[in-house]
Protein backbone atom coordinates (compact mmCIF):
# COMPACT_ATOMS: atom_id res chain seq x y z
CA UNK A 1 0.00 0.00 0.00
CA UNK A 2 3.07 2.10 0.71
CA UNK A 3 4.06 1.86 -2.71
CA UNK A 4 0.68 2.58 -4.11
CA UNK A 5 0.51 5.94 -2.32
CA UNK A 6 4.06 6.63 -3.52
CA UNK A 7 3.21 6.11 -6.86
CA UNK A 8 -0.34 8.10 -6.99
CA UNK A 9 1.41 11.34 -5.41
CA UNK A 10 4.80 10.79 -7.85
CA UNK A 11 2.47 10.20 -10.95
CA UNK A 12 0.39 13.29 -9.59
CA UNK A 13 3.33 15.77 -9.30
CA UNK A 14 4.77 14.90 -12.87
CA UNK A 15 1.71 15.41 -14.48
CA UNK A 16 0.56 18.83 -12.44
CA UNK A 17 4.46 19.67 -13.29
CA UNK A 18 3.88 18.74 -16.83
CA UNK A 19 0.67 20.56 -16.93
CA UNK A 20 1.92 23.42 -15.76
CA UNK A 21 5.07 23.43 -17.77
CA UNK A 22 2.52 22.92 -21.24
CA UNK A 23 0.10 25.90 -20.32
CA UNK A 24 2.71 28.24 -19.02
CA UNK A 25 4.45 28.20 -22.41
CA UNK A 26 1.67 29.88 -23.54
CA UNK A 27 1.85 32.53 -21.13
CA UNK A 28 5.99 33.00 -21.42
CA UNK A 29 5.94 33.49 -25.20
CA UNK A 30 2.80 36.04 -25.10
CA UNK A 31 4.45 38.52 -22.54
CA UNK A 32 1.60 38.03 -19.95
CA UNK A 33 2.19 40.32 -17.09
CA UNK A 34 -0.22 39.74 -13.80
CA UNK A 35 -4.07 40.75 -14.69
CA UNK A 36 -6.12 42.16 -12.06
CA UNK A 37 -9.49 40.12 -12.36
CA UNK A 38 -11.81 41.99 -9.33
CA UNK A 39 -15.06 42.72 -10.70
CA UNK A 40 -15.96 46.44 -11.25
CA UNK A 41 -18.00 48.15 -9.18
CA UNK A 42 -19.91 49.59 -11.41
CA UNK A 43 -20.25 46.17 -13.47
CA UNK A 44 -24.02 45.69 -14.27
CA UNK A 45 -24.96 42.56 -16.37
CA UNK A 46 -27.70 42.88 -19.57
CA UNK A 47 -27.87 39.26 -19.59
CA UNK A 48 -27.82 36.38 -17.15
CA UNK A 49 -27.58 32.07 -17.13
CA UNK A 50 -27.41 29.15 -15.23
CA UNK A 51 -25.17 26.14 -16.21
CA UNK A 52 -24.85 23.07 -15.01
CA UNK A 53 -24.41 19.22 -15.71
CA UNK A 54 -24.57 15.49 -14.78
CA UNK A 55 -27.91 15.74 -13.37
CA UNK A 56 -28.63 11.91 -14.00
CA UNK A 57 -32.54 11.67 -13.58
CA UNK A 58 -33.60 8.06 -12.66
CA UNK A 59 -36.58 6.11 -10.93
CA UNK A 60 -34.47 4.71 -8.48
CA UNK A 61 -33.53 6.58 -5.19
CA UNK A 62 -29.96 8.37 -5.95
CA UNK A 63 -32.77 9.22 -9.46
CA UNK A 64 -35.14 11.02 -6.79
CA UNK A 65 -32.27 12.90 -4.69
CA UNK A 66 -31.66 14.31 -8.42
CA UNK A 67 -34.20 15.52 -9.00
CA UNK A 68 -35.06 17.43 -5.98
CA UNK A 69 -31.82 19.09 -6.54
CA UNK A 70 -32.62 20.26 -10.12
CA UNK A 71 -35.64 21.91 -8.70
CA UNK A 72 -33.69 23.53 -6.20
CA UNK A 73 -31.45 24.80 -8.83
CA UNK A 74 -34.35 26.36 -10.44
CA UNK A 75 -35.84 27.87 -7.46
CA UNK A 76 -32.25 29.35 -6.42
CA UNK A 77 -31.37 30.53 -9.94
CA UNK A 78 -34.44 32.51 -9.88
CA UNK A 79 -34.24 33.66 -6.51
CA UNK A 80 -30.49 35.15 -7.19
CA UNK A 81 -32.01 36.65 -10.33
CA UNK A 82 -34.75 38.34 -8.91
CA UNK A 83 -33.01 39.83 -6.01
CA UNK A 84 -30.08 41.62 -7.71
CA UNK A 85 -29.90 45.12 -7.61
CA UNK A 86 -29.31 46.38 -10.92
CA UNK A 87 -30.82 43.49 -13.58
CA UNK A 88 -33.42 40.69 -12.27
CA UNK A 89 -33.46 38.53 -15.24
CA UNK A 90 -32.55 34.84 -15.88
CA UNK A 91 -32.58 34.68 -19.62
CA UNK A 92 -31.40 30.82 -19.87
CA UNK A 93 -30.59 27.76 -18.53
CA UNK A 94 -27.59 25.47 -19.93
CA UNK A 95 -27.66 21.44 -19.54
CA UNK A 96 -24.07 20.51 -20.67
CA UNK A 97 -25.14 16.44 -21.07
CA UNK A 98 -26.21 13.67 -18.92
CA UNK A 99 -29.17 14.99 -17.37
CA UNK A 100 -30.63 11.11 -17.32
CA UNK A 101 -29.26 8.00 -16.37
CA UNK A 102 -29.61 6.12 -19.79
CA UNK A 103 -31.45 8.10 -21.69
CA UNK A 104 -34.76 6.34 -21.32
CA UNK A 105 -38.23 7.32 -22.26
CA UNK A 106 -39.11 7.57 -18.57
CA UNK A 107 -36.22 9.50 -17.27
CA UNK A 108 -37.32 12.57 -20.50
CA UNK A 109 -40.18 12.51 -18.99
CA UNK A 110 -39.30 13.36 -15.36
CA UNK A 111 -36.87 16.39 -16.46
CA UNK A 112 -39.85 17.65 -18.96
CA UNK A 113 -42.07 17.66 -15.88
CA UNK A 114 -39.61 19.29 -13.66
CA UNK A 115 -38.37 22.17 -16.02
CA UNK A 116 -42.42 22.56 -17.54
CA UNK A 117 -43.03 23.33 -13.87
CA UNK A 118 -40.05 25.45 -12.88
CA UNK A 119 -38.93 27.05 -16.04
CA UNK A 120 -40.46 30.71 -16.70
CA UNK A 121 -41.29 32.88 -18.75
CA UNK A 122 -38.67 34.61 -20.62
CA UNK A 123 -36.20 31.88 -19.72
CA UNK A 124 -34.79 29.72 -22.19
CA UNK A 125 -33.93 25.83 -21.68
CA UNK A 126 -30.56 24.96 -23.44
CA UNK A 127 -29.75 21.08 -23.70
CA UNK A 128 -27.27 19.18 -25.44
CA UNK A 129 -26.23 15.32 -25.60
CA UNK A 130 -24.64 13.73 -22.61
CA UNK A 131 -23.13 9.76 -22.94
CA UNK A 132 -25.62 9.03 -20.77
CA UNK A 133 -28.58 9.64 -22.90
CA UNK A 134 -27.21 7.39 -25.02
CA UNK A 135 -27.14 4.24 -22.51
CA UNK A 136 -30.03 2.64 -23.57
CA UNK A 137 -29.50 2.73 -27.64
CA UNK A 138 -25.86 2.23 -27.54
CA UNK A 139 -25.76 -1.48 -28.05
CA UNK A 140 -28.62 -1.76 -30.20
CA UNK A 141 -28.92 -1.73 -34.11
CA UNK A 142 -30.34 1.76 -33.91
CA UNK A 143 -28.26 3.55 -31.73
CA UNK A 144 -29.30 6.79 -33.35
CA UNK A 145 -32.51 6.53 -31.69
CA UNK A 146 -30.52 8.40 -28.27
CA UNK A 147 -31.11 11.61 -30.91
CA UNK A 148 -34.19 10.79 -32.28
CA UNK A 149 -35.63 10.37 -28.35
CA UNK A 150 -33.97 13.54 -27.41
CA UNK A 151 -35.68 15.53 -30.22
CA UNK A 152 -39.05 14.23 -29.57
CA UNK A 153 -38.94 15.09 -25.47
CA UNK A 154 -36.43 18.49 -25.72
CA UNK A 155 -38.13 19.89 -28.95
CA UNK A 156 -35.02 20.57 -30.34
CA UNK A 157 -32.38 19.72 -32.72
CA UNK A 158 -29.29 17.69 -30.84
CA UNK A 159 -27.20 20.44 -32.01
CA UNK A 160 -28.42 24.40 -31.27
CA UNK A 161 -26.99 28.10 -31.70
CA UNK A 162 -29.20 30.69 -30.09
CA UNK A 163 -28.63 34.00 -29.65
CA UNK A 164 -29.81 35.42 -26.27
CA UNK A 165 -29.67 39.06 -25.75
CA UNK A 166 -27.42 39.70 -28.36
CA UNK A 167 -24.99 36.69 -27.38
CA UNK A 168 -24.57 33.79 -29.19
CA UNK A 169 -24.83 30.25 -27.15
CA UNK A 170 -23.79 27.01 -29.58
CA UNK A 171 -24.47 23.41 -28.05
CA UNK A 172 -23.25 20.39 -29.74
CA UNK A 173 -23.85 16.39 -29.10
CA UNK A 174 -22.20 13.67 -29.76
CA UNK A 175 -22.42 11.87 -33.08
CA UNK A 176 -25.41 9.54 -33.86
CA UNK A 177 -23.05 6.22 -33.58
CA UNK A 178 -23.42 5.60 -29.62
CA UNK A 179 -19.52 5.65 -30.26
CA UNK A 180 -19.17 9.10 -27.68
CA UNK A 181 -17.43 11.27 -30.70
CA UNK A 182 -17.25 14.70 -32.48
CA UNK A 183 -16.14 13.80 -35.87
CA UNK A 184 -19.43 14.43 -37.53
CA UNK A 185 -20.14 17.84 -35.71
CA UNK A 186 -16.62 19.65 -36.27
CA UNK A 187 -17.36 21.13 -39.69
CA UNK A 188 -20.81 22.12 -38.44
CA UNK A 189 -19.53 23.60 -34.75
CA UNK A 190 -16.86 25.80 -36.79
CA UNK A 191 -19.75 26.97 -39.19
CA UNK A 192 -21.19 28.48 -36.37
CA UNK A 193 -18.83 29.69 -34.90
CA UNK A 194 -17.38 31.45 -37.88
CA UNK A 195 -20.85 32.86 -38.20
CA UNK A 196 -21.11 34.57 -34.18
CA UNK A 197 -17.41 35.86 -34.95
CA UNK A 198 -18.74 37.38 -37.81
CA UNK A 199 -21.90 39.25 -36.30
CA UNK A 200 -20.73 40.20 -32.99
CA UNK A 201 -16.67 40.47 -33.02
CA UNK A 202 -14.68 39.66 -29.93
CA UNK A 203 -17.56 39.46 -28.07
CA UNK A 204 -17.96 36.53 -26.08
CA UNK A 205 -19.51 33.69 -27.57
CA UNK A 206 -20.97 30.56 -25.70
CA UNK A 207 -20.30 26.96 -26.39
CA UNK A 208 -21.62 23.82 -23.95
CA UNK A 209 -21.24 19.93 -25.03
CA UNK A 210 -20.92 17.30 -22.25
CA UNK A 211 -16.70 16.19 -22.76
CA UNK A 212 -14.17 18.48 -21.34
CA UNK A 213 -12.12 19.70 -24.65
CA UNK A 214 -9.01 17.91 -23.96
CA UNK A 215 -6.27 19.47 -22.14
CA UNK A 216 -8.46 22.46 -20.60
CA UNK A 217 -9.74 22.07 -17.56
CA UNK A 218 -9.42 19.96 -13.75
CA UNK A 219 -10.73 16.30 -15.68
CA UNK A 220 -9.96 16.83 -19.28
CA UNK A 221 -6.94 14.22 -19.20
CA UNK A 222 -9.49 11.13 -18.83
CA UNK A 223 -12.75 13.08 -19.65
CA UNK A 224 -12.39 14.51 -22.40
CA UNK A 225 -12.61 14.91 -26.46
CA UNK A 226 -9.69 16.37 -28.90
CA UNK A 227 -12.07 17.22 -31.79
CA UNK A 228 -13.77 19.96 -29.56
CA UNK A 229 -10.74 21.08 -28.19
CA UNK A 230 -9.11 21.05 -31.85
CA UNK A 231 -12.11 23.49 -33.63
CA UNK A 232 -12.15 25.86 -30.25
CA UNK A 233 -8.63 26.53 -29.93
CA UNK A 234 -9.31 28.71 -32.84
CA UNK A 235 -11.58 30.75 -31.40
CA UNK A 236 -10.24 32.78 -28.59
CA UNK A 237 -13.31 34.28 -27.64
CA UNK A 238 -15.09 31.02 -26.61
CA UNK A 239 -16.39 30.37 -23.14
CA UNK A 240 -16.22 26.54 -23.15
CA UNK A 241 -18.86 25.00 -20.70
CA UNK A 242 -18.51 21.09 -19.72
CA UNK A 243 -19.26 18.14 -17.61
CA UNK A 244 -18.90 14.46 -17.77
CA UNK A 245 -16.16 14.20 -15.27
CA UNK A 246 -18.23 15.21 -12.56
CA UNK A 247 -14.87 16.70 -10.71
CA UNK A 248 -15.59 19.61 -8.37
CA UNK A 249 -16.11 22.57 -10.10
CA UNK A 250 -14.94 24.98 -7.22
CA UNK A 251 -11.37 23.39 -8.13
CA UNK A 252 -8.90 26.21 -9.53
CA UNK A 253 -8.60 23.86 -11.89
CA UNK A 254 -11.83 23.50 -13.37
CA UNK A 255 -11.28 27.30 -14.94
CA UNK A 256 -8.31 27.62 -17.66
CA UNK A 257 -7.58 29.72 -20.15
CA UNK A 258 -5.07 28.93 -22.85
CA UNK A 259 -6.06 29.90 -26.89
CA UNK A 260 -9.75 30.07 -25.57
CA UNK A 261 -11.65 29.57 -21.83
CA UNK A 262 -12.40 26.42 -20.62
CA UNK A 263 -14.89 26.22 -17.29
CA UNK A 264 -15.69 23.17 -16.31
CA UNK A 265 -19.41 22.31 -14.64
CA UNK A 266 -19.00 20.14 -11.85
CA UNK A 267 -21.62 17.94 -11.48
CA UNK A 268 -25.76 18.47 -9.68
CA UNK A 269 -25.56 14.82 -8.70
CA UNK A 270 -22.31 15.27 -6.73
CA UNK A 271 -18.71 16.23 -6.91
CA UNK A 272 -15.90 13.89 -7.87
CA UNK A 273 -11.65 14.02 -7.48
CA UNK A 274 -8.99 12.36 -8.82
CA UNK A 275 -6.52 11.31 -6.59
CA UNK A 276 -3.51 10.94 -9.31
CA UNK A 277 -4.64 12.25 -12.72
CA UNK A 278 -4.22 8.24 -13.70
CA UNK A 279 -6.71 6.62 -11.32
CA UNK A 280 -8.34 6.82 -8.07
CA UNK A 281 -11.41 8.90 -8.78
CA UNK A 282 -13.40 9.38 -5.85
CA UNK A 283 -16.62 11.42 -4.68
CA UNK A 284 -16.33 13.37 -2.15
CA UNK A 285 -18.36 12.51 1.08
CA UNK A 286 -21.83 12.88 1.84
CA UNK A 287 -24.15 15.56 -0.58
CA UNK A 288 -22.76 17.70 -2.81
CA UNK A 289 -23.88 19.66 -5.95
CA UNK A 290 -22.96 22.80 -7.65
CA UNK A 291 -24.25 25.30 -10.44
CA UNK A 292 -23.03 28.01 -12.34
CA UNK A 293 -24.33 31.85 -12.29
CA UNK A 294 -23.02 33.34 -15.61
CA UNK A 295 -23.50 37.39 -15.47
CA UNK A 296 -22.39 39.59 -19.12
CA UNK A 297 -22.14 43.37 -19.36
CA UNK A 298 -22.93 45.05 -22.79
CA UNK A 299 -18.85 45.26 -23.01
CA UNK A 300 -18.66 41.55 -23.16
CA UNK A 301 -17.22 41.36 -19.65
CA UNK A 302 -18.32 38.00 -18.32
CA UNK A 303 -18.62 37.20 -14.46
CA UNK A 304 -18.89 33.76 -12.88
CA UNK A 305 -19.89 32.59 -9.69
CA UNK A 306 -20.88 28.80 -8.01
CA UNK A 307 -23.29 28.11 -6.31
CA UNK A 308 -23.84 25.23 -3.62
CA UNK A 309 -27.06 23.72 -4.11
CA UNK A 310 -26.39 21.43 -0.91
CA UNK A 311 -25.15 24.21 1.76
CA UNK A 312 -27.65 26.95 -0.07
CA UNK A 313 -24.95 29.20 -0.81
CA UNK A 314 -21.90 30.45 -3.38
CA UNK A 315 -18.57 29.42 -2.67
CA UNK A 316 -16.87 32.63 -0.85
CA UNK A 317 -14.14 32.19 -3.04
CA UNK A 318 -15.04 31.50 -6.55
CA UNK A 319 -15.61 35.11 -8.20
CA UNK A 320 -14.30 34.70 -11.85
CA UNK A 321 -13.97 37.87 -13.77
CA UNK A 322 -12.76 37.39 -17.62
CA UNK A 323 -12.43 39.98 -19.63
CA UNK A 324 -10.89 41.22 -23.14
CA UNK A 325 -11.37 37.49 -24.05
CA UNK A 326 -10.25 38.05 -27.44
CA UNK A 327 -6.98 39.58 -26.44
CA UNK A 328 -4.53 36.21 -25.83
CA UNK A 329 -2.09 38.51 -23.87
CA UNK A 330 -5.13 39.31 -20.83
CA UNK A 331 -5.44 35.41 -19.97
CA UNK A 332 -5.90 35.88 -16.01
CA UNK A 333 -6.60 31.95 -15.21
CA UNK A 334 -3.78 30.43 -16.76
CA UNK A 335 -2.63 27.22 -15.54
CA UNK A 336 0.21 28.89 -14.45
CA UNK A 337 -1.19 31.84 -13.15
CA UNK A 338 -3.37 29.86 -10.83
CA UNK A 339 -1.03 27.45 -9.85
CA UNK A 340 1.45 30.33 -8.58
CA UNK A 341 -1.16 31.44 -6.71
CA UNK A 342 -0.82 27.80 -4.59
CA UNK A 343 0.43 27.60 -1.35
CA UNK A 344 1.01 24.46 0.61
CA UNK A 345 -2.45 23.63 2.51
CA UNK A 346 -2.12 24.15 6.83
CA UNK A 347 -3.94 22.83 9.99
CA UNK A 348 -4.65 25.88 12.61
CA UNK A 349 -2.82 25.46 15.37
CA UNK A 350 -5.11 24.04 17.68
CA UNK A 351 -6.22 21.31 15.45
CA UNK A 352 -8.03 18.63 17.03
CA UNK A 353 -8.76 15.01 16.52
CA UNK A 354 -12.41 13.90 17.35
CA UNK A 355 -12.46 9.65 17.51
CA UNK A 356 -16.11 8.02 17.80
CA UNK A 357 -17.55 4.70 16.79
CA UNK A 358 -20.32 4.63 14.34
CA UNK A 359 -23.53 2.09 14.58
CA UNK A 360 -21.49 -0.62 13.21
CA UNK A 361 -18.47 -0.36 15.19
CA UNK A 362 -16.48 1.73 13.01
CA UNK A 363 -13.96 4.14 14.32
CA UNK A 364 -14.55 7.43 12.61
CA UNK A 365 -11.79 10.14 12.87
CA UNK A 366 -12.43 14.36 12.29
CA UNK A 367 -10.12 16.55 11.71
CA UNK A 368 -10.30 20.36 10.75
CA UNK A 369 -9.41 21.35 7.17
CA UNK A 370 -6.12 22.11 5.77
CA UNK A 371 -5.97 25.41 4.17
CA UNK A 372 -3.59 27.12 2.07
CA UNK A 373 -4.70 29.91 -0.96
CA UNK A 374 -6.85 27.17 -1.85
CA UNK A 375 -8.44 24.58 0.53
CA UNK A 376 -6.31 21.47 0.73
CA UNK A 377 -7.51 19.07 -2.19
CA UNK A 378 -6.66 15.40 -0.65
CA UNK A 379 -5.12 13.71 2.59
CA UNK A 380 -2.41 11.08 2.63
CA UNK A 381 -3.61 9.01 5.86
CA UNK A 382 -1.32 6.53 7.46
CA UNK A 383 -2.53 4.43 10.81
CA UNK A 384 -0.38 2.84 13.24
CA UNK A 385 -1.19 0.41 15.92
CA UNK A 386 1.55 -0.18 18.55
CA UNK A 387 3.78 1.23 16.93
CA UNK A 388 3.19 -1.19 13.70
CA UNK A 389 2.03 0.66 10.48
CA UNK A 390 -1.59 -1.25 9.78
CA UNK A 391 -3.28 1.24 6.92
CA UNK A 392 -2.53 3.74 4.24
CA UNK A 393 -5.65 5.83 3.00
CA UNK A 394 -5.87 8.53 0.47
CA UNK A 395 -8.97 10.54 1.20
CA UNK A 396 -10.55 13.57 -0.81
CA UNK A 397 -10.93 16.71 1.33
CA UNK A 398 -14.68 17.84 1.86
CA UNK A 399 -13.26 20.82 -0.41
CA UNK A 400 -16.59 19.98 -2.76
CA UNK A 401 -18.80 21.65 -0.05
CA UNK A 402 -18.54 25.39 0.25
CA UNK A 403 -19.33 24.88 4.00
CA UNK A 404 -18.00 22.17 5.33
CA UNK A 405 -14.95 22.75 7.08
CA UNK A 406 -13.93 19.44 8.95
CA UNK A 407 -13.11 16.05 7.48
CA UNK A 408 -14.24 12.49 8.94
CA UNK A 409 -12.52 9.41 7.89
CA UNK A 410 -13.82 5.99 8.38
CA UNK A 411 -11.04 3.63 9.34
CA UNK A 412 -13.18 0.53 9.89
CA UNK A 413 -13.36 -2.04 12.55
CA UNK A 414 -9.91 -1.44 14.94
CA UNK A 415 -9.02 -4.17 17.67
CA UNK A 416 -7.82 -2.72 20.87
CA UNK A 417 -4.73 -0.92 21.03
CA UNK A 418 -2.43 2.28 21.12
CA UNK A 419 -2.58 4.54 18.07
CA UNK A 420 -0.61 6.87 16.22
CA UNK A 421 -2.72 8.79 12.96
CA UNK A 422 -0.45 10.80 10.49
CA UNK A 423 -2.58 13.05 8.51
CA UNK A 424 -0.71 14.84 5.66
CA UNK A 425 -2.69 17.43 3.91
CA UNK A 426 -2.16 18.65 -0.32
CA UNK A 427 -3.63 21.25 -1.48
CA UNK A 428 -5.29 21.03 -6.10
CA UNK A 429 -1.53 21.60 -7.69
CA UNK A 430 0.23 18.36 -5.54
CA UNK A 431 1.86 21.07 -2.84
CA UNK A 432 2.69 19.15 0.13
CA UNK A 433 1.24 20.90 3.32
CA UNK A 434 1.11 20.33 7.12
CA UNK A 435 1.30 16.98 8.48
CA UNK A 436 -0.49 16.37 11.87
CA UNK A 437 -0.08 13.65 14.00
CA UNK A 438 -2.28 12.58 17.13
CA UNK A 439 -2.19 9.62 19.50
CA UNK A 440 -5.26 7.65 20.86
CA UNK A 441 -6.15 4.41 22.38
CA UNK A 442 -8.56 1.86 21.96
CA UNK A 443 -9.61 -0.53 24.97
CA UNK A 444 -12.20 -2.88 25.97
CA UNK A 445 -15.12 0.16 26.23
CA UNK A 446 -16.30 1.24 22.58
CA UNK A 447 -14.58 5.01 21.60
CA UNK A 448 -17.30 7.86 22.49
CA UNK A 449 -17.03 11.27 21.19
CA UNK A 450 -13.64 11.82 22.49
CA UNK A 451 -11.53 14.46 21.74
CA UNK A 452 -7.29 14.69 21.09
CA UNK A 453 -6.09 17.97 21.77
CA UNK A 454 -2.14 19.14 20.78
CA UNK A 455 -1.92 17.06 17.66
CA UNK A 456 1.88 17.64 16.62
CA UNK A 457 3.37 18.90 13.64
CA UNK A 458 5.98 16.59 12.08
Amino acid sequence: MEANLFLHQTLSKIITLAFAGLFSVYSFFSGVKEVKTEKPDNFEPVLRFVVCSDIHLGEDENGKKNAEKLRKLFDKAYEIAEKSEVYTELDAILVAGDFTEQGKIEEYEIYKEITEEKLKNGTQLLTCLGNHEQIAYRDTANPEKATEVFQEYIGTEADTHNVINGYHFIGVSYDDTGEEAFKTKTEWLRTELDKAVAETGEKPVFVYQHPHPALSVYGSVNWANMDIRMVLKDYPQVVDFSGHSHYAANDPRSIHQSTFTAIGCGAVTGAMGNLSYISGDAYGDGESGTFWICEVDDGGNVRLRLYDVISDCFYENIDYYLTDLADKSRRAYTWGRMMAQDTPPVFPDSAELTVSNDEEGNTLVTFPEAQGYYRAENYKITLSRNGEKIKDLIVLSDYTRATDFEKTVNLGVLENGEYEIKVRAYSPYAKKGDTKVWEFGKGETPLVDSTVTGGNAE
